[in-house]
């Protein structure tokens, strides 16, 4: 059996023969489902993508296996989250089954520990990645609207929007776009730069909505599903949504967060389905801080009474022993000492679910308190993804 030589970056290895091999791993042999096209943001050579990578090569010098390990922010309530997402985890065909994707991952995530990221996500099969502390999480709503929604609940929504897909990097909208998003209480991070790329990501469309001069809001769209939309005034969302019905021909569904209230509040009453999802698959490394940054995010649409609990999470990247309270409305989260006793003794996975996950049987059971505080938002918009 080959050995593993070195497991590291990939600095020293041409973005070519790195694209060749995530290619290769993933059978995109076609151009339009090759990584470069499906995620420009990472990919594209000025990128450098075989930086971002845990690349592994064998005793014989071979290029066999790639995790991609892509940082970026969000900012949650004014909290800075410093994010890793995980990416193209693959192996070539010849060269699997000898420990070399584990070999990625644990060099990966222990990275991650040392740079102090406090979250990463990923997408992939649920036990395979629960080995590496990552668990479905982030509760999140879909909406699906008909033809009937829009014949009988749209009937007094004019809208003279137009709607725009934007297909230049320079587009003078997307610094607009960029200003909508800043001004949210949940901000995904992006570079002015390269914001086309990220916001094309998965083959999505990036649309504008405007009335004449004035910017009304945006959303990504691909087919007849939405997976990001705001808009700058709350009352015009159904317009927004009757622009877009006009644009795309047909019926559509849509992903909300739940701090989306406004909008979910909109959409319950004459949406044809509506479900209750998990965001993606979360691994939290920082519970202080991811929780009370979401905490404080929970409390700009609901009220999150006072209150105080504790809990000692036997997390991924460290032990953790935390109190987590609300004081006058204002969520706060704080280390406490090693002799102060604690409500609530979990191991990683468990606290994944009792604190952000929709459903949780154990939580079900606990006190008042943690059934009204939790889950909080855990969220990450699709395009952040990798």
């Amino acid at each position: 059996m080959n050995q593993i030589k070195y497991c590291g970056r990939g600095y020293h290895i041409p973005h070519s023969d790195f694209m060749d091999l995530i290619d290769t791993c993933f059978g995109f042999h076609e151009t339009e489902r090759k990584f470069i096209h499906l995620l420009p943001k990472c990919y594209r050579e000025q990128y450098r993508p075989q930086d971002s990578n845990y690349v592994v090569i064998d005793e014989n010098d071979a290029l066999t296996a790639a995790v991609g390990a892509y940082d970026h922010e969000i900012m949650v309530c004014g909290y800075c989250i410093p994010c890793r997402g995980i990416g193209n985890v693959g192996v070539h065909p010849e060269h699997r089954n000898r420990g070399y994707m584990k070999a990625a991952m644990n060099q990966a995530l222990a990275d991650m520990i040392t740079d102090g990221i406090a979250l990463s996500t990923l997408g992939g099969r649920r036990q395979r990645y629960q080995y590496f502390g990552y668990d479905k999480a982030g509760p999140t709503y879909s909406f699906s609207l008909s033809h009937e929604n829009f014949r009988h609940a749209f009937q007094n929504v004019s809208s003279n929007l137009t709607v725009t897909q934007i297909t230049d990097p320079n587009d003078p909208l997307i610094s607009k776009i960029i200003e909508l998003n800043q001004s949210k209480p949940f901000v995904p991070v992006r570079l002015r730069s390269s914001y086309l790329d990220i916001a094309t990501s998965w083959h999505f469309m990036l649309l504008a909505i405007t009335e004449g001069e004035r910017f009304v809001g945006y959303c990504l769209r691909i087919g007849d599903h939405i997976s990001e939309i705001q808009v700058v005034h709350d009352e015009e969302f159904l317009c927004l949504l009757r622009a877009l019905y006009d644009y795309i021909g047909g019926c559509f569904n849509l992903t909300i967060p739940v701090h989306q209230a406004s909008y979910a509040a909109a959409l319950a009453p004459i949406a044809e389905n509506m479900f209750l999802n998990c965001a993606m698959h979360f691994n939290v490394l920082n519970f202080r801080l991811v929780t009370e940054a979401f905490l404080a995010l929970k409390q700009t649409y609901m009220t999150v009474p006072d209150g105080k609990l504790s809990f000692l999470i036997h997390g991924f990247a460290r032990d953790e022993r935390i109190a987590i309270s609300v004081q006058n409305g204002k969520p706060s989260v704080e280390y406490i000492p090693d002799s102060e006793p604690v409500d609530y003794e979990l191991s990683h996975l468990e606290a994944m679910e009792f604190l952000y996950a929709p459903i949780c049987p154990a939580r079900d059971g606990a006190c008042d308190l943690a059934r009204i505080w939790f889950p909080v938002p855990i969220f990450m918009f699709r395009a952040d993804e990798v």
